[in-house]
C-alpha cells in the first residue's frame, strides 16, 4: 500500500506531542506475572489533537486526520488481542494457577464478564467481548462525531466518539442538553484514552450487544471482520438509527478505510511471529 505523505507541519506536530516511552510501557503493562494489564500504557501517547482546521485540501486534511490517528488505534487493539491470546491459552489449560485465575478476574470485571458464570460459560463471553475494532470502523465513527476533529468536545475533551458520561463534574456540559437530564460529554486526558474507551464502549456496552454476536459470527465462519460488517449493528448508537449505518457504511467505502484494516492484519500477523 502506498503511503500517505504528511505535510511537515503536522510531522512537527505529532514529534511534539506523541511522547516515546518503551521502558515505561514495558514496566506499565504487565503485572509482575507477566500478564498484560487490562488496559495498555500508550508507547506514543498524543496529549492533544492537531488543528484540523488549518488544512484547506479535503484530501490532505483526511490524510493528516486517518494517518494521525490510525497509529493510536491500532496499538489499541494489539493490546486487546494481546489479552484475547492469553484468555485462549488460558482456556486450553489444563489447571490454573493461582495468579492466572487472579488475572483472569481481573480482565472478566475489567469487560463486564459475571465471574460465577460456569468456566467454559465465561470463557466464551470474554472472546466475545475481548477483541479488536475494525480501525476503519473507528476512523469513520471519529470522523462523524468530531467533525473531522474540530468538534469543542474533540478541541476541548479529547472526546472523538461523543460518548457521555453521568457524574457531575466529568466532562463538558452540551449546550443543547435538555433540561432535567444531567448527562455531560466525557473528557480524556490523552486521545489514546478516548480510543481506548470507545473500544471497550463498543466490547462491554448491552447497547452493542449485537455487534459482539455478529463479530463472533464472523470469526466462526472464518469470515473477514469488517468496518461495514459491524456498522450494521449501530442502530443504536446514535438517535439516527438506520440512517446512522448508512451513512457510516457510505463513509468507509467512499474514503476506501478497508485499506487500513488490511494493514492493521498485516502488523498483527508480524507482531505474531
Amino acid at each position: 500500500m502506498k503511503k500517505i505523505k504528511m505535510s511537515h507541519a503536522l510531522v512537527g506536530f505529532l514529534a511534539l506531542n506523541m511522547v516515546l516511552a518503551s521502558h515505561y510501557f514495558l514496566s506499565q503493562s504487565t503485572h509482575s506475572s507477566g500478564l498484560p494489564k487490562a488496559e495498555v500504557k500508550a508507547k506514543t501517547r498524543l496529549n492533544k489533537l492537531p488543528d484540523f482546521t488549518v488544512y484547506t485540501d479535503v484530501k490532505e486534511k483526511k490524510s493528516a486526520f486517518f494517518e494521525t490517528l490510525y497509529p493510536i488505534i491500532e496499538e489499541e487493539n494489539r493490546h486487546v488481542l494481546r489479552l484475547r491470546k492469553v484468555i485462549q491459552t488460558l482456556k486450553g489449560a489444563p489447571e490454573l494457577t493461582e495468579p492466572q485465575t487472579e488475572w483472569l478476574s481481573t480482565i472478566a470485571t475489567h469487560y463486564k464478564v459475571d465471574e460465577t458464570l460456569p468456566t467454559d460459560e465465561m470463557f466464551t463471553m470474554l472472546l466475545r467481548k475481548v477483541d479488536f475494532v475494525p480501525p476503519s470502523l473507528a476512523l469513520t465513527q471519529a470522523a462523524i462525531e468530531s467533525g473531522w476533529g474540530s468538534s469543542r468536545f474533540a478541541r476541548k475533551g479529547n472526546n472523538l466518539f461523543g460518548q457521555w458520561c453521568f457524574t457531575k463534574g466529568c466532562g463538558i456540559v452540551p449546550s443543547s442538553r435538555d433540561s432535567g437530564k444531567g448527562h455531560e460529554v466525557a473528557k480524556f486526558s490523552t486521545v489514546n484514552a478516548a480510543v481506548r474507551a470507545y473500544i471497550k464502549n463498543l466490547n462491554t456496552n448491552a447497547a452493542y450487544q449485537d455487534l459482539r454476536s455478529k463479530r463472533a459470527s464472523l470469526r466462526k465462519s472464518d469470515s473477514p471482520v469488517s468496518g461495514i460488517a459491524l456498522a450494521s449493528t449501530l442502530t443504536r448508537y446514535s438517535e439516527e438509527g438506520t440512517e446512522y449505518v448508512q451513512k457510516v457504511t457510505r463513509f468507509i467505502q467512499q474514503n476506501n478505510l478497508q485499506r487500513f484494516n488490511e494493514q492493521f492484519s498485516q502488523a498483527s500477523l508480524i507482531a505474531a511471529r
